[in-house]
């Protein structure tokens, strides 16, 4: 494996996925569209898993797909959670991103990035000089031609190409220990980190502004206007209002939220590694 350079600029067999595309709901919701939290045991359940579960993507298609660290497998389901299908991914696959007709898996024991298919290949190795663990997290931007890849042990963010040579650009840094990113349509990129600054907003123009005032946060995704994110220590799942930094839970009593996707429709898919199940729940005015 190859180890790429970090140019310091700014940012200028398995069922094969379908593109993915950025959900274009048809109306913002708000806070107060958001119902009681509900308790774990009320979640609906789509999945048991017989291996302990950490990230998950969505294609449009509906078809989900888990990463599973410890067992080196990357899952396949159908929507309902039957069709299961697993293929063995090395070097404790972590993030998961559908981007085209592509499924890339952030391999965090060795900070690299592999296409699984149509063509598998590694996309990039990152140089890891610290004893901190290895990228978490990955997602797709806006337009579909790049990953944005928190570099979790050196809390930056990059951008890596996916129509070009992968040569990974940085659009922020000190991040304290970013695990998730998402894209809204505006080009703006909101980052979860695992310690401060937790949930910061990262400008078009570079600006990074902390958003409320989480501290231990594991992934974000972003429906209708509002952020939804996983908190660790308190267990929940979290709905945002990313203008003013309100929030309320809308899911707690998990015991690790290890992983969150939501639908085309605006349902959030929560993944529990405690408890090895696949959850999901209607966002904020989704009911």
């Amino acid at each position: 494996m190859t180890h790429t350079p970090l140019p310091n600029t700014p940012r200028a067999p398995v069922p094969a996925p379908t593109t993915t595309t950025t959900p274009t709901p048809s109306a913002v919701a708000t806070l107060a569209g958001c119902g009681s939290a509900v308790t774990r045991s009320a979640l609906s359940v789509i999945h048991h898993f017989t291996v302990s579960p950490d990230d998950i993507a969505i294609d449009s298609s509906g078809h989900l797909w888990v990463s599973a660290r410890e067992a080196g497998q990357l899952i396949g389901l159908n929507p309902d959670g039957s069709g299961v299908t697993t293929t063995i991914v090395s070097g404790g696959p972590e993030g998961v991103a559908v981007a085209a007709s592509a499924i890339y898996v952030a391999q965090q024991n060795i900070n690299a990035i592999e296409e699984i298919t149509p063509l598998r290949h590694e996309v990039v190795t990152l140089p890891n000089r610290t004893a901190n663990a290895g990228i978490d997290g990955i997602s797709v931007a806006a337009t579909s031609q790049t990953l944005l890849v928190p570099d979790s042990p050196v809390g930056t963010l990059l951008e890596v190409s996916l129509s070009g040579p992968p040569d990974p650009r940085v659009i922020a840094t000190h991040l304290g220990r970013p695990v998730a990113a998402t894209a809204v349509p505006s080009g703006e990129i909101f980052v979860a980190s695992e310690s401060s600054p937790g949930l910061v907003r990262v400008t078009t123009a570079g600006t990074v502004m902390k958003i409320g005032g989480f501290t231990d946060l594991d992934e974000v995704v972003a429906y209708a206007g509002l952020l939804y994110v996983t908190e660790l220590n308190r267990h929940d799942v979290v709905a945002i209002d990313p203008a003013s930094g309100a929030s309320r839970a809308v899911a707690v009593n998990l015991p690790a939220p290890q992983g969150l996707a939501v639908t085309a429709n605006g349902i959030l898919e929560i993944v529990d590694a405690t408890t090895d199940t696949l959850y999901s729940l209607p966002t904020c005015g989704a009911r």
